[in-house]
């Protein structure tokens, strides 16, 4: 009986740990089923095909490329907690795979305890009622010492043998419980093992949705850098159409320029020579005949300085800033102070003229058809470097700073000087 007892309260333990366990396992489940649900619902939608990159724009391929991103960051944390799901109903199997087996051998040991029990009952029973019994009963009768010596023999004999039936009573009954138990944990091993298949299933269909939604964000990707270079390719030729067509503006005015100059010393020489001389005496100053639309002169070099070079040296500050009555070329200066510092670099000092106004007066005079890179060009409140093809360098202004996108003949042009 004590060993029944103990049997008892270590089983009821262990069934009331496997019942807990098997609770939390349930409630896993359910919030598995209500978790997984909503992603394997999100696979089903139907994602918009994106046909080429042309027809979507680089910032619409990147917010799907974001959204899958994101559904695949959701999916994963949920996959994350299903295994940890899963972990804990394989750690519950494997309990209650302890648990069954530890019932079997428990049930083994209440078969073999009953059976020795009985073996021992038996063998009292033959004593004491298979022998004849009036002359057992008369034996102890004569035997005892008095009634009470007699009537104590027999109720100890009784007593064996109502204690041998409640014993045995007592191992079958036991064994019965064992066995009911072991087919209770033998039918929740089934239905654990049911539900790790279920979870199983439902793991298998996240890696495949987190497996697609990864391959939709690798096609949206190639998309986005298709889209990208696709972009980068009208950029630049966008760009060499501009670049063509400013060349060809450039070249017109150049064309126009040259064809205004001609006009202009057909006129001269027409008008008679007098003019000639006089234009000739004028043309080393910029009062009178300095105009340069009026003057066919085209100076020799003065300098081993090349007009090439003083324009690659003033372009190095295209983009800096214009201050006016500055002098630094990389902090700031305005277009006479441009100039003046720009020639400086070639060891040529123009400084005594730090205005627009003196520096017509510098160099020789150049007319409009025989101009060069590097030549002075003089506006109105106004100079600026040749640069060839038609544009000029110069620190332009407050607002534009130092560019070089200009026509040299896009305003009234007073002289144009060379000191090269």
């Amino acid at each position: 009986m004590k060993g029944s007892f103990y049997y008892k309260k270590r089983t009821g333990h262990r069934v009331a740990a496997f019942v807990l366990s098997a609770i939390t396992a349930f409630g896993l489940l359910g919030a598995v089923d209500s978790g997984v649900s909503g992603p394997v619902q999100e696979a089903r939608e139907v994602i918009a095909p994106v046909t080429s990159a042309g027809a979507t724009s680089i910032k619409t391929l990147q917010r799907r490329k974001r959204k899958r991103q994101t559904e695949v960051a959701k999916l994963q944390s949920k996959l994350v907690d299903l295994m940890t799901q899963i972990q804990g109903l394989e750690s519950d199997i494997a309990s209650n795979e302890a648990d069954i087996e530890d019932t079997k051998e428990s049930l083994a040991e209440a078969k073999k305890a009953e059976k020795k029990q009985y073996e021992a009952t038996k063998s009292r029973i033959r004593y004491f009622y298979e022998n004849d019994n009036n002359d057992s009963i008369l034996t102890m009768l004569l035997e005892s010492g008095s009634i009470t010596d007699f009537i104590n023999r027999v109720s100890y004999m009784n007593a064996v043998y109502k204690y041998d039936r409640e014993l045995l009573d007592s191992y079958e009954a036991t064994k019965v419980e064992i066995k009911g138990m072991q087919e209770d944990l033998e039918n929740r091993q089934v239905e654990l093992k049911k539900e790790r298949k279920v979870l199983s299933s439902k793991k298998e269909n996240l890696n495949s949705l987190i497996h697609s939604k990864k391959g939709q964000i690798a096609n949206l990707e190639a998309q986005v850098q298709k889209a990208k270079l696709e972009a980068k390719r009208k950029a630049a030729a966008e760009a060499a159409r501009l670049a063509a067509e400013r060349r060809r503006r450039n070249e017109a005015a150049a064309a126009a320029a040259a064809a205004a100059a001609a006009a202009a010393r057909n006129r001269n020489n027409s008008s008679g020579g007098g003019n000639s001389s006089g234009g000739g005496s004028n043309s080393s100053n910029a009062g009178g005949g300095g105009n340069p639309y009026q003057q066919d002169e085209d100076p020799s070099p003065s300098t081993d300085v090349s007009g090439g070079s003083v324009v690659s040296y003033a372009r190095q500050f295209v983009g800096n800033p214009y201050v006016w009555g500055g002098n630094s070329l990389t902090n700031g200066c305005d277009c006479s102070g441009f100039v003046v510092q720009v020639y400086r670099h070639f060891g040529i000092d123009l400084s005594g003229h730090r205005n627009s106004a003196a520096l017509r007066s510098v160099g020789s005079a150049v007319s409009a058809n025989n101009i060069q890179p590097g030549d002075i060009v003089c506006y109105a409140g106004h100079v600026a470097i040749y640069a060839g093809g038609g544009l000029i360098v110069e620190a332009q202004s407050s607002r534009a700073g130092i560019t070089c996108n200009r026509t040299w003949n896009h305003g009234t042009v007073l002289a144009i000087r060379r000191v090269v």
